[in-house]
């Protein structure tokens, strides 16, 4: 039955990516969240949204003739971090434990997101479709939000153990899911609706789209909040703040928001204990994560040019871990570690790149409020990342992928 229903979704979404690929594309992130639905063909472990990523790749690749494509000029300044990324990837599995394992990670965390930043490109030709996009993830965001509200009033639907802090799991399996998600899409619909700063009144159409992009933002916070992904509370205001200071808003517009800002930050620093504790990395989340990167770091001394191979972390990383401590995860959640080990040190030296790329793209294009959009979104992943796993995930590639090709948003200075 199951597989029945599955080969009818996939008939019907590859029916519609050769009708209307821009619509197929867009349900691609109104779906992301679809990656929860996983099985297996035969040994090798899939999910419904990699099916249809799969599907919208060939679909797209096929209409666009992608045998006449010139793929170095499509990747534009990313080139190198891509071609290095793909590089460090492909050494990566042959050095991984688990090779079976590392082939699925390999293409669902790699091929596809580079193959689908091809498909943005392609396809999301004028700048509508990528506000089309965020505002589709910004409607995402709402339901999400919506379910996080609904667990925090019942109690109801939270997997253990969670539901003893009633922490809001919402559609995903662990709370930081929620934040790790939502936070980079809430940075976005901020940026975009301040465009629509000067307008007034309810009746004009960019008053009601910078009242209901603020709405979906807010929604965004709310369910960080439920879901206690307290990485989120820093990375949303901080990635807002920097991008505010590379834009051309005037001097004036930059210190009447920053000052106050930092004057909140500093009181709360110095009045809160709970604050400077958990900025700090003193409780006991953060002398998890202190001692993870401590044991990580004795792993990458022993192995610094090809980490533990990619999905080889868990199985590498028991020989330098004390289990009276705590459990291994997956990931050493910092994003330079999460790269060092599962890339090695070519996959550290591509995430620079692609950092120092995005940065000389916005700096070059910081008059326009879809970059400067963008920008937000990985700014907030990155600052997120520090202390979490924001690129490592089915849904999270794909959104990385979405961002970084809206970077280079076709130019129309002074319009969204």
């Amino acid at each position: 039955m199951f597989v029945a229903l599955l080969a009818i979704l996939a008939l019907a979404y590859g029916v519609l990516v050769f009708k209307e690929q821009k619509t197929a594309t867009l349900l691609l992130l109104a779906l992301l969240p679809i990656y929860l639905i996983r099985f297996s063909v035969g040994p090798v472990p899939s999910t419904l949204l990699e099916v249809f990523a799969i599907i919208l790749i060939i679909g797209s690749f096929v209409k666009a003739k992608a045998w006449k494509m010139d793929y170095l000029r499509t990747l534009g300044p990313y080139r190198s971090a891509t071609l290095l990324l793909l590089a460090a990837s492909c050494f990566a599995v042959t050095f991984s434990p688990d090779p079976l394992g590392a082939l699925g990670i390999w293409k669902a965390f790699f091929i596809e997101p580079v193959l689908l930043f091809f498909v943005f490109r392609f396809t999301f030709t004028e700048r509508h479709d990528f506000v089309r996009g965020v505002w589709i993830l910004g409607a995402v965001t709402v339901g999400i939000a919506a379910f996080a509200l609904v667990q925090s009033a019942t109690g109801l639907a939270i997997p253990p153990p969670w539901d003893v802090e009633v922490r809001a799991t919402s559609l995903f399996d662990f709370p930081n899911a929620v934040g790790l998600f939502v936070a980079p899409v809430v940075t976005a619909l901020i940026v975009i609706a301040g465009a629509y700063v000067g307008s007034t009144g309810t009746s004009t159409p960019a008053a009601r789209s910078r009242i209901i992009l603020s709405i979906m933002a807010l929604c965004g916070v709310i369910a960080c909040v439920l879901s206690q992904t307290e990485a989120a509370y820093i990375a949303i205001p901080a990635a807002l703040l920097i991008v505010l200071l590379v834009s051309r808003a005037s001097t004036k517009t930059k210190l009447s928001i920053i000052l106050p800002c930092i004057l909140l930050a500093a009181i709360a620093f110095g009045v809160s204990s709970t604050v400077r504790e958990k900025l700090s990395l003193q409780d006991t989340s953060g002398q998890v994560r202190l001692s993870q990167w401590r044991e990580t770091s004795v792993l990458l001394k022993e192995h610094p040019l090809v980490g533990a191979g990619l999905n080889g972390y868990p199985l590498v990383f028991a020989k330098y871990h004390d289990p009276h401590l705590y459990e291994i995860f997956q990931y050493p959640h910092n994003i330079v570690l999460n790269f060092w080990v599962e890339l090695g040190l070519l996959g550290v030296i591509a995430l620079i790149l692609f950092i120092l790329s995005t940065a000389k793209v916005v700096v070059l294009r910081r008059d326009d409020v879809l970059v400067l959009a963008a920008a937000a979104a990985l700014l907030t992943m990155c600052i997120h990342g520090l202390v979490d796993v924001p690129f490592f995930k089915n849904d999270l590639v794909i959104l990385t992928a979405f961002f970084i090709a809206m970077t280079l948003v076709k130019s129309e200075r002074g319009r969204v």
